[in-house]
């Protein structure tokens, strides 16, 4: 099988008792029940670092396109004056950051949701009142489902910016149109949302939440990217019919 955002639960490995491979085309594999095709022994793959310089342009197009005024974003960049948080320091987390770093902001790392402290980090919730910019890198797990929230949103700087390529789950989307509608949040880019398809009635959707930019998970999609996808997966099927693990979760 081969899938991209389908939901792959564990009716749908049941019922299909000859599935021995289901090959994602994508990173994140929070949309297939791991512990069910364990138990069924079926494998599982997913892509990695396919789609960075494309995601870490998305992240930029959007967030210059939310700090639309600027002479006084030019005179913010070049005081150093804005401070860019990252959730995720992954590859593509690291490579958001370095960017920032180009644009002569002050990069601030949060610790790993669920996770222990590291050295040089800070706690989400620590970190939160001291950002201009919040950009969101980490996998959908179930410390990071909500992750942010209405008490976390309050938390931040009346005039800073959400980021999130990730996961749509990661963010509460009633409690970030709340905080726009109320000129809590300077503005938000969003490229992922829980349900993909949307359903029209999606809190984010609605025409009156200000300062709000919505793109139809289109990050990863530069045609670099789409064709390192494509390779990608096809060295994956291949390294499970030679009996290797490239690519493997399980």
């Amino acid at each position: 099988m081969l899938a991209n955002k389908a939901a792959i639960d564990g009716a749908t490995i049941a019922a299909n008792p000859e599935l021995r491979l289901i090959a994602l085309t994508a990173t994140g594999v929070d949309n297939v029940d791991l512990a069910a095709a364990r138990t069924a022994s079926i494998a599982v793959c997913n892509l990695r670092d396919y789609c960075t310089p494309s995601v870490v342009q998305h992240v930029f197009a959007m967030l210059l396109a939310l700090t639309h005024r600027l002479h006084d974003y030019d005179q913010l960049v070049r005081t150093g004056g804005r401070v860019f948080g990252i959730v995720g320091h992954g590859t593509l987390g690291r490579s958001v950051a370095q960017t920032a770093s180009a644009f002569g902001m002050r990069v601030m790392t949060a610790n790993r949701p669920g996770g222990p402290a590291t050295a040089g980090r800070l706690d989400l919730d620590e970190l939160l009142p001291q950002l201009d910019v919040l950009s969101l890198h980490c996998p959908l797990t179930a410390a990071t489902h909500g992750l942010i929230s209405a008490p976390r949103l309050a938390r931040m700087k009346a005039d800073a910016v959400l980021i999130n390529t990730a996961r749509g789950a990661l963010v509460d989307a009633a409690a970030l149109a709340a905080a726009l509608k109320s000129g809590h949040l300077g503005g938000a880019g969003i490229d992922v949302l829980e349900w993909e398809p949307p359903p029209p009635d999606h809190p984010l959707l609605d025409p009156a939440v200000p300062r709000l930019i919505v793109t139809p998970h289109i990050a990863w999609a530069a045609r670099e990217a789409r064709q390192r996808c494509l390779d990608e997966l096809a060295l994956n099927v291949a390294a499970f019919q030679a009996g290797g693990s490239r690519g493997r979760v399980c």
